[in-house]
């Protein structure tokens, strides 16, 4: 019976080894740091130096570094349930925050059109759904459509559609304006092409720029 017992210690041995490694990596990954300059440089990475773009909820300890010249950079968070900021200067800081899904952007307040990033906390969002079909034709005599399979469109709901032109003729063209819209093929075109385009509520216009009389409206909501 005495020698039963090394066996039934090596359990409690192995939980003592291995459990601070765990704790120790799961603390690395949760580890980033912020390198700000030299020059034109920001830069967030994980524990292993890879750029950040996607993180998983949890909570961060942020190292933010500023190599870049006394007064010139900082580094600036935001996103949900953050908005912090650095000093302009070359003072190392260490931030304890908490993320959320959601995005999150940062940038130098000083340059942030050129100095700036954003990481995606937690899963990404759904693609947009495929953008409904329309048809679209002027020509070849004085006639000009647009159609939802084979309605004649006199109304749509708002959201993103995949437009069919079909151009037969050399003296008219089809032009579709309206809210964020203004697509047409050129008069002298004579073929087909697409359009991806958002339709959003309000008025729109498909029409000739050459013949007056070919003008339809139809209204979206």
């Amino acid at each position: 019976m005495p020698l039963l017992r090394p066996l039934l210690l090596l359990p409690l041995v192995l939980a003592a080894v291995l459990l601070p490694g765990s704790a120790q990596s799961a603390a690395a990954s949760n580890q980033l740091t912020v390198t700000v300059g030299p020059g034109f440089s920001i830069k967030v990475a994980d524990a292993n130096g890879q750029t950040v773009s996607n993180l998983d909820p949890g909570d961060y300890s942020i190292t933010i570094k500023n190599l870049s010249p006394a007064s010139e950079h900082n580094f600036h968070l935001t996103g949900p349930g953050v908005n912090m900021a650095s000093a302009f200067d070359n003072v190392t800081v260490t931030w304890n925050v908490t993320l959320v899904d959601g995005l999150y952007k940062y940038q130098c307040d000083a340059h942030p059109t050129i100095m700036k990033g954003s990481i995606r906390v937690g899963p990404p969002p759904p693609p947009p759904p495929a953008p409904k079909k329309l048809t679209g034709k002027v020509g070849p005599a004085k006639v000009i459509s647009l159609k939802k399979g084979a309605s004649a469109v006199k109304s749509l709901v708002a959201g993103r559609y995949r437009i069919a032109v079909s151009d037969l003729t050399k003296a008219d063209n089809f032009h579709l304006s309206g809210p964020g819209v203004n697509k047409k093929t050129g008069v002298k075109f004579k073929g087909s092409t697409s359009w991806t385009v958002t339709i959003k509520t309000g008025k729109y216009t498909f029409r000739s720029d050459a013949t007056k009389k070919l003008r339809r409206t139809f209204s979206v909501s």
